[in-house]
């Protein structure tokens, strides 16, 4: 007997998937199977992927040196988190209330100038945000050079009117399909990573209805590429829950809560390649410029480039509660 052969003899056999491990992940495959394909470009693979997570059913994987979890995992991580914030104490605000939150904002988008490389040591301008959304979406409050300001938000959506969100289906496909019909009729290109970030952002700028604060985690479980790491670390290194999507191909787009409360803190995208944004893009916009008083197309060049690793924005939630008029703080 050679030493292979006597490794497999006495190495012990893992026991095979508890049963709700693998009715889970049967329920990540079928969920993702029937899945609207409309707009989806991912179909394929994503059965590939999820059909993986059916096989492999240990916790963890590990690709290119970085933690990654099946989908299966994600899908019951989310479906958790849902069941215990729908239990969650609510008052819904009155229709002339306000709705006020604080966000501390770092933002990389806010200063990079043309050619700049950012790195990770490159430090993002910060800025704390307050902002009030009258809870039937009439006008929006916030402040110019220290001075409260209020206007008409323009196009409504889930994100700055409440009464909006809680108009909307609880049942996780048919939020789906709300947030397609809402943003594709205000003229976005939409696709599975821009409903991920709206989803995010609501979560973010709103109050939301603990009925649709479920209804928004179970409809992320059926988005493609979502992960969930439990053992992730928020901007202040405390310990956090990180929900996540890549977007572009270069940023991981992540949503973080409290790992115990699910309460949410905050959202940050960093970079996980390195990027460069380069003029003009694949099928964008041409531009000219007035040169010597004549319009002359401006020439093709490097916008800005970014380093695997950057922080390229945090927005933290610093407060968030219902009062009865704009400039008031809970």
């Amino acid at each position: 007997m050679n030493d292979l052969e006597r490794l497999r003899e006495d190495w012990a056999h893992p026991a095979p998937p508890a049963p709700d491990a693998q009715a889970a992940a049967r329920a990540a495959l079928l969920a993702r199977a029937r899945r609207p394909r409309s707009r989806r470009r991912w179909a394929i693979r994503a059965l590939a992927v999820a059909a993986s997570a059916v096989i492999v059913t240990t916790g963890v994987s590990v690709f290119q040196g970085e933690r990654t979890l099946p989908a299966a995992h994600a899908q019951v991580v989310l479906t958790r988190i849902a069941a215990a914030v729908q239990e969650k104490e609510f008052t819904p605000p009155r229709g002339d209330q306000w709705i006020y939150t604080e966000s501390r904002v770092a933002d990389q988008g806010k200063r990079v100038g043309q050619g700049e490389r950012l790195t990770p040591q490159t430090p993002p301008p910060e800025t704390v945000e307050p902002f009030w959304i009258r809870a039937d979406g009439r006008r929006v409050g916030y402040l110019v050079r220290g001075k409260l300001t209020t206007s008409d938000p323009g196009e409504r959506t889930p994100e700055n009117t409440y009464a909006l969100l809680a108009s909307l289906p609880t049942d996780p496909d048919a939020l789906l399909a709300a947030y397609d019909e809402l943003y594709q009729a205000a003229g976005h290109s939409v696709d599975d990573e821009w409903i991920f970030l709206r989803l995010a952002v609501t979560l973010s700028q709103n109050l939301v209805p603990p009925e649709h604060e479920a209804a928004i985690f179970r409809a992320m479980a059926k988005l493609p590429g979502v992960t969930v790491d439990e053992r992730a670390t928020d901007t202040e290194g405390r310990p956090a829950l990180s929900i996540s999507q890549v977007a572009e191909g270069w940023r991981k787009v992540e949503i973080l809560l409290d790992p115990v409360t699910y309460a949410y803190r905050a959202r940050r995208e960093t970079a996980i390649t390195d990027h460069e944004e380069r003029y003009p893009k694949p099928d964008g916009i041409l531009m000219s410029t007035l040169k010597d008083g004549e319009l002359v197309p401006v020439p093709p060049h490097l916008e800005w480039s970014v380093e695997k690793g950057t922080t390229w924005s945090v927005f933290t939630r610093v407060a968030i509660g219902v009062v009865d008029q704009a400039g008031e703080r809970p």
